[in-house]
């Protein structure tokens, strides 16, 4: 069974993976992220400062399944230790 991992993500950035503009994710690797698991990207309505500063987690409906292809762990070409660079294909 594939491991699928539901990542919230800000409207710009989804919209950049929608439009097959960006190929990879940076994220706190506090899954234990592996080539070839599946991400489902979930679009919220607000960004992740807009709801630290009170806005509501909400989402618009739209989804991306994508897939791991490689990682590139920190610490290394100023990645902090605990982050990761994903490469990401859509499924």
């Amino acid at each position: 069974m594939t491991v699928r991992h539901e990542l919230k993500t800000d409207p710009e950035v989804f919209q950049a993976v929608w439009d097959e503009k960006k190929n990879f994710e940076i994220r706190f690797n506090d899954r234990n992220f592996q080539i070839g698991e599946a991400i489902d990207l979930l679009e919220t309505k607000y960004t992740g400062a807009e709801m630290k500063a009170g806005k509501p987690l909400e989402y618009t409906g739209r989804k991306i399944g994508v897939e791991i292809g490689y990682i590139l762990k920190g610490p290394v070409y100023g990645l902090a230790d605990g982050w990761v660079i994903m490469d990401i294909s859509a499924r």
